[in-house]
């Protein structure tokens, strides 16, 4: 009879080196970028439109929606770091198409949804005996 004591155990240091080398295999800063630059996008004409109704309904239904699609490219950016340039880019331009619709985060999300494009373009898969 097994209990659960007997499987062993993995430290902080153990889950730290696992998750090391998951960042390490995909373009970490880039996906979280995007995921910051969504959240800066769809929170701003959200608060706005609640709180002191200067950005009519439709637009912060218009944000949702840009709001949605970086966060995606950036998730996807995340699992899929095969495909991550095509992601950075989709990202970037709904970022700066976030501007006419959801006023881009006042440009905040929108310069930060560049960035994290921006490094998912650049990123490298590291090379076989790293």
């Amino acid at each position: 009879m097994s209990t659960r004591f007997d499987v062993p155990t993995v430290g902080a240091d153990g889950y730290r080196r696992q998750f090391g080398s998951w960042k390490r295999d995909r373009p970490f800063w880039g996906g979280v970028l995007l995921i910051v630059s969504a959240l800066i996008i769809g929170i701003i004409p959200l608060d706005l439109a609640l709180k002191f109704a200067l950005v009519p309904v439709e637009f912060a239904y218009i944000g949702l929606i840009f709001t949605v699609f970086v966060l995606l490219c950036g998730v996807f950016a995340l699992a899929q770091p095969k495909l991550a340039s095509f992601f950075g880019v989709a990202g970037m331009l709904i970022a700066i198409a976030s501007i006419f619709g959801a006023l881009g985060g006042f440009v905040v999300g929108t310069i930060v949804g560049i960035a994290g494009g921006a490094l998912c373009v650049a990123w490298e898969p590291p090379a076989d005996g790293e």
